[in-house]
């Protein structure tokens, strides 16, 4: 599949990489499959298109017959580090999580000590920690080409690349991730993600796409956990800033002086 020589996919691909991304309503259809690395890297920058931003996270799931929702603040700094402020139910308000490298910490507002945790423990419904801490593939998982595969979501079908993505850091959310990346827009489209031992933990369906802040961005996932009768969790994003965070919001000493500036 791919025996084009490297020089030339390079050429065509970052070339794209560095033109305005177009909705997904008229994609650019590539005239040359990339290698596996940079279809991935290009995924990665549907869903965290800046370096150092802002943004609104809210969780949606049903809890014993009632819709559950929670709101949350996250700043990411150069791709790798992130800070996610509790704001909603209020009863969590002020506790944090913060992502820098492959260490992962929860702060529970005014006490002392953080707690390390992994990124694969639950947040909330079917999202686990790492989904709204580490947005960012290529960094975390060695991409294997699996070929092409069409695939249907709701009443729409995909044309995509399929990746098998094997975690390669302990920063990893998931131990394998079949990823399938959308032609022409390099959008995550659908995501299967693995247990250790090779049992489907949920499917995620990336369902939404918006501009934001200049850039075509994805603000909508859907998780869908096997592991608990097939239930279903929204994650969304919204109110996007591209600023720079100062550096010590990404200190696990200055979690217990943060609450004004990031808890809004």
């Amino acid at each position: 599949m791919y025996n084009v020589p490297v020089a030339i996919i390079l050429s065509i691909t970052i070339g794209l990489f560095s033109g305005t991304c177009l909705a997904e309503t008229d994609p650019v259809k590539e005239a040359v499959d990339p290698k596996a690395s940079e279809i991935l890297r290009r995924a990665d920058s549907a869903r965290s298109p800046w370096p150092d931003f802002i943004m609104a996270a809210n969780i949606a799931f049903e809890k014993h017959g009632q819709l559950k929702k929670e709101k949350f603040r996250v700043f990411v700094k150069e791709y790798l580090k992130s800070l996610v402020s509790y704001v909603e139910p209020l009863k969590q308000r002020g506790n944090m999580l913060l992502m820098v490298g492959d260490n992962l910490w929860y702060y529970v507002n005014d006490t002392r000590r953080p707690m390390r945790i992994t990124p694969i423990q639950r947040l909330s419904g079917g999202a686990s920690y790492g989904d709204i801490t580490r947005l960012n593939w290529s960094e975390d998982y060695r991409p294997e080409p699996e070929g092409e595969q069409s695939i249907a979501i709701g009443e729409r079908s995909f044309d995509t690349w399929f990746l098998k993505l094997e975690a390669n850091s302990k920063s990893a959310t998931y131990h394998t991730i079949d990823l399938y990346v959308e032609k022409g827009t390099f959008f995550p489209r659908k995501a299967v993600v693995y247990l250790q031992s090779g049992k489907k933990m949920k499917t995620m369906y990336f369902t939404e796409y918006k501009t934001m802040a200049g850039k075509m961005m994805n603000t909508r996932i859907e998780f869908i956990d096997h592991l608990s009768s097939d239930s279903m969790t929204s994650l969304t994003f919204s109110n996007v800033a591209v600023k720079t965070s100062p550096d010590r919001f990404f200190l696990k000493s200055s979690l217990s002086s943060l609450y004004s500036e990031v808890v809004y």
